[in-house]
């Protein structure tokens, strides 16, 4: 795995723990601390499904894999045009948690990519449940 991989991985939590903090500290409001971490969770869900098309394309590793490739797509657009927020924060870790099951039986990543994901996934998940919980 590239080493910058870990860095830029860790600095991309930045947005997911960063809006309910400014929240917490009445910067800004819940509601907008929500809406921010569902857009940028749908931008990332999205990103996550990148893997599967390179997969997909690239590698022809399955040929399931570009159909694979659109789901998280299709469920963070569906997740932050149609859901409310409150839904769109249970859906969408639990999609990242998906994701990263199914990433498991059908990857053969470098390696340290498994910890790297492990701790952005539960990171991520940890901060939706944080912002469901805003007021």
């Amino acid at each position: 795995m590239h080493p910058h991989a870990h860095w830029l991985g860790i600095a991309g939590l930045t947005p997911f723990w960063g809006l309910p903090l400014l929240a917490g500290l009445d910067l800004i409001t819940a509601d907008s601390a929500r809406y921010g971490l569902i857009a940028y969770s749908a931008v990332i869900l999205s990103f996550l499904g990148g893997i599967h098309w390179y997969a997909g394309v690239i590698a022809q590793s399955r040929p399931t894999q570009t159909y694979v490739a659109m789901l998280p797509s299709i469920v963070a657009w569906l997740a932050l045009v149609l859901l409310p927020a409150g839904l769109a924060l249970l859906v969408l870790p639990v999609a990242f948690v998906a994701l990263l099951l199914y990433d498991f039986r059908t990857l053969n990543p470098p390696p340290g990519y498994w910890n790297l994901r492990g701790v952005l996934t539960t990171v991520a998940v940890l901060c939706h449940g944080w912002a469901a919980l805003l007021h």
